[in-house]
């Protein structure tokens, strides 16, 4: 998830119960770990401490099927979604992605998941990029919300 807000905090919550009760379901599957960042952007691997655990853990023979609840929140570079999913390919770990129903073993599987990457990926830029278009237009038009306005002269006077 990439914000801390309350409707993705109770959205992460919903998360972890469906999954939770999905794998639960499956007699053959057994229950290991819900992982995730919280508040944390899927732009990099860096900083995301719960999936490179998750990856790490899948690596040391301790996961054998990771699932996903859409490709925007396994990662949001692609590079770095093809290059952990080779990984855990070659050790015969499938990756799931519920949303778009991809499987990463499926022959077609790679294919798919590098055009929902790169759907992905410049979504997040376009969304960061209109977000800095709308700082930069407040700035200019002084309606900006400075966070430390009250330490600085940032008004004419009439």
């Amino acid at each position: 998830m990439s914000t801390e807000k309350d409707e993705q905090l109770h959205s992460l919550q919903s998360q972890r119960e469906h999954f939770e009760s999905f794998i639960k379901s499956n007699k053959d599957w057994e229950f290991v770990e819900i992982y995730y960042d919280e508040g944390i952007t899927g732009t990099s691997l860096r900083h995301r401490d719960g999936f490179n655990r998750m990856i790490d853990d899948a690596m040391n023979g301790k996961i054998d099927v990771i699932l996903v609840k859409s490709v925007s929140r396994y990662a949001r570079n692609t590079l770095d979604a093809l290059k952990t999913t080779r990984d855990l390919k070659v050790k015969g770990i499938p990756v799931y992605f519920e949303k778009e129903n991809v499987d990463t073993l499926d022959p077609k599987g790679e294919f798919m998941l590098t055009l929902y990457c790169a759907f992905t990926q410049e979504k997040s830029k376009s969304i960061s990029e209109n977000i800095k278009w709308a700082k930069r237009r407040g700035y200019k038009e002084r309606k900006a919300d400075f966070p430390y306005s009250h330490l600085i002269g940032i008004y004419k006077k009439p």
